[in-house]
């Protein structure tokens, strides 16, 4: 049976970490999100370490939650018990991350995207905010890393619509450092956390801790609304009839129940 995820040791300062659900398009179970908070809390205690590339197998960086995986009831308890233990370590580690989006990072896989320190995609990659095609709001502290690069107009629009944005549409709006081509991608991925990790450890870590800590607690702040709203919004019947029509392939009819 293959590893979950997969960890790569590049180089004596880059680690190359990789969600190994291909065939389910690296979508969050409950063994990923448990293994990928031990596996990055581990990579976190490691001095050597700088940078720190996330990636997917398979046709795309992380299509979510798996609708299929059932999960803790409510979903906050999910959401702060085995989600935020992961975005809390790549926020408060004195690594940089890197997250490597090709093909598509949909749902929760496009918030752990936001989170990194820096996002680069793929020429052909798209981000899915389609949390709304099944009646429920972005979590994952989604809402605000979205607002504080759109805006709150666009931002709305993208959530309230279930926007799909292409690379060149994220690196206008900030949601994207870099695009690389489809063929070279991961080698030029690589090829730029090497620059990065010739660079001055310490004043990279020294910028990125005082430039998140402004932020966190308004970020924490947003994710724990997120996960409440999240909780009412499951017990909708629209929830439930559109999770039905996803799986039937049908477009959701929401009565606002």
């Amino acid at each position: 049976m293959s590893e979950i995820i997969k960890v790569e040791h590049l180089t004596d300062h880059i680690v190359e970490v990789s969600i190994n659900r291909p065939e389910n398009y690296n979508t969050f179970n409950t063994e990923l999100r448990l293994s990928l908070a031990e596996n990055l809390g581990q990579i976190d205690s490691n001095k050597d370490t700088r940078i720190v590339i996330l990636r997917g197998e398979g046709p795309g960086f992380c299509a979510g939650a798996d609708l299929n995986d059932g999960g803790q009831m409510p979903p906050s308890k999910q959401l702060l018990d085995e989600y935020f233990p992961i975005f809390e370590i790549i926020s408060k580690s004195k690594k940089l991350f890197i997250a490597a989006v090709h093909g598509s990072a949909a749902g929760i896989g496009t918030a752990l995207a936001m989170n990194c320190d820096f996002t680069v995609m793929a020429a052909s990659s798209r981000i899915s905010m389609v949390f709304s095609n099944i009646g429920l709001v972005p979590d994952g502290g989604a809402t605000y890393l979205l607002q504080k690069s759109l805006g709150y107009r666009k931002a709305l629009e993208v959530i309230v619509s279930g926007s799909h944005l292409s690379s060149e549409e994220c690196l206008n709006y900030g949601l994207a450092n870099k695009i690389f081509q489809d063929g070279s991608f991961i080698d030029d991925v690589r090829s730029w956390a090497k620059e990065l990790a010739e660079r001055s450890p310490l004043a990279a870590s020294a910028a990125k801790q005082v430039m998140r800590e402004d932020t966190f607690k308004a970020y924490c702040d947003r994710f724990a609304h997120e996960a409440r709203e999240q909780d009412n919004l499951m017990l909708s019947n629209d929830f439930k009839s559109a999770v039905q029509s996803f799986f039937r392939k049908e477009k959701p009819r929401f009565t606002g129940t």
